[in-house]
């Protein structure tokens, strides 16, 4: 996904070139079946498209039971489904490719997964365990790695469920096929809302959760599945049917707009831009309206949160932009 363009000449304001974006809803297959990335209908749940299996570089299929965009980076984070791993994964949105960093490593028989996982605005990963419960972990992003916050406090035997966090930092979660609450995120403690209602009478339960903005979405593990909305009483509305053994949801975000400034400085013209999200280069141009656009060498200091470039002014004009992947 290319970030809008944002353009600073040594001789003019900066100018932004808008892009259109909307979240787009992705989801992804477990349930006892392969993993396949698909793009759905946020109005009725049915699929808009295919994106391919979730295999490795290798051929490995990878059944998948949570999703979870970065807020930040805008990069696709998966879960294994326990048939075929414990692993945290990053998988390409584009053409559903799998990368594996790894174990979670939080249960000593090696067989724990996270049922669901969730970022929260400041780019902290959290996932819900398969085993011993459904307890509330935060994940290293490098490794995998889970860490226990807490115990929830429900039954041992209880496990797995959705997870989404609000972007008022509320956990909410559905453990049970009869529960959505939300989890306390400094003790992970379950606080109980309401047994939420199941389209259609099916008995089965949330498996995953996601926010698009303020507003939550289910995804009932039925046959059929069945996408809804959740408010924050547990009231669910019905939107309708989707692909079968979907067992992870997640919106993808329109990421923040950094914007690029420039003015003079002792040592010529400074540029600087916000150093979240990552992955930005600044590229450079004499002559706007063509296409040779090429990236700036200057060294980059980064301090306070802030990316800052030196330049040396020349003769004329010279037009800068930011450039996401």
């Amino acid at each position: 996904m290319k970030l809008s363009f944002y353009l600073c000449s040594l001789l003019m304001t900066c100018v932004t070139i808008p892009q259109a974006n909307a979240s787009t809803l992705y989801g992804a297959t477990s349930a006892g079946g392969p993993g396949e990335l698909w793009i759905i209908n946020p109005t009725n749940g049915a699929a808009v498209q295919d994106v391919g299996p979730l295999n490795d570089t290798n051929g490995v299929n990878y059944a998948v039971t949570g999703l979870a965009f970065n807020p930040l980076t805008g990069a696709l984070y998966g879960s294994t489904g326990g048939r075929t791993g414990t692993e945290l994964l990053t998988i390409d949105p584009g053409t559903a490719t799998v990368t594996v960093i790894g174990s979670y490593d939080y249960n000593a028989a090696g067989n724990a997964t996270m049922s669901d996982i969730a970022f929260d605005q400041s780019g902290h990963l959290f996932g819900i365990g398969s085993v011993g419960g459904p307890t509330l972990y935060s994940i290293d992003l490098s490794s995998g790695l889970a860490t226990a916050i807490g115990v929830s406090g429900l039954p041992p035997a209880t496990s797995g469920g959705g997870l989404a966090i609000s972007p008022g930092g509320i956990f909410y979660g559905t453990p049970t096929t009869f529960e959505f609450g939300t989890y306390n995120p400094t003790t992970g403690a379950y606080t109980h809302i309401a047994d939420p209602a199941r389209p259609a009478g099916q008995g089965a339960s949330y498996a995953a959760l996601a926010f698009d903005g303020n507003t939550l979405y289910g995804m009932n593990l039925g046959t059929p599945t069945h996408l809804v909305i959740i408010d924050t009483a547990g009231n669910v509305f019905d939107l309708g049917t989707s692909v079968a053994s979907l067992d992870g949801i997640a919106f993808r975000p329109v990421l923040a707009k950094p914007s690029l400034k420039i003015q003079k400085s002792v040592f010529g013209v400074s540029l600087s831009w916000p150093d979240s999200p990552t992955g930005l280069t600044l590229q450079q141009n004499a002559t706007l309206g063509t296409t040779n656009w090429v990236a700036n060498t200057n060294s980059i200091n980064t301090t306070g949160g802030t990316n800052e470039v030196t330049v040396s002014p020349a003769t004329g004009n010279m037009f800068f932009r930011l450039v996401g992947p």
